[in-house]
């Protein structure tokens, strides 16, 4: 727990509220390029111009991020947070998303499970 309290304190908020240590699955997610993309969609998605970090088409962003594994993109102002896009592991595949919910069913932590 005393990394969660860690997690919360960097990312600026801290709360006392109880968060469930069940995982929960909420879902699935379907992956055809190996990739996972975090991020908020409405950044990326229907723009008629794309954030200069993630390219002007699909083959831009291959190019970006074809020798990582980890990238973090940034808004077009320079700073951190568009989006972080990760390796699945040993590629494409459908892949469980679990939840932990907080005492008010909030979502309080995801994860995606890529290599058993």
């Amino acid at each position: 727990m005393k990394n969660s309290k860690l997690k919360r304190e960097i990312i600026g908020y801290d709360t006392p509220e109880k968060i469930n240590e069940e995982w929960e699955h909420i879902g699935e997610i379907g992956v055809d390029a190996g990739l996972c993309w975090l991020g908020d969609p409405c950044y990326i998605l229907h723009q008629e111009t794309p954030p200069e970090d993630i390219g002007k088409s699909w083959l831009d962003f291959c190019d970006i991020i074809k020798d990582t594994n980890i990238k973090q993109f940034h808004y077009d102002m320079g700073h951190a947070g568009l989006g972080v896009c990760v390796s699945t592991g040993y590629g494409d595949g459908c892949y469980p998303v679990l939840a932990k919910f907080n005492n008010e069913g909030r979502i309080a932590e995801v994860k995606i499970t890529f290599i058993n």
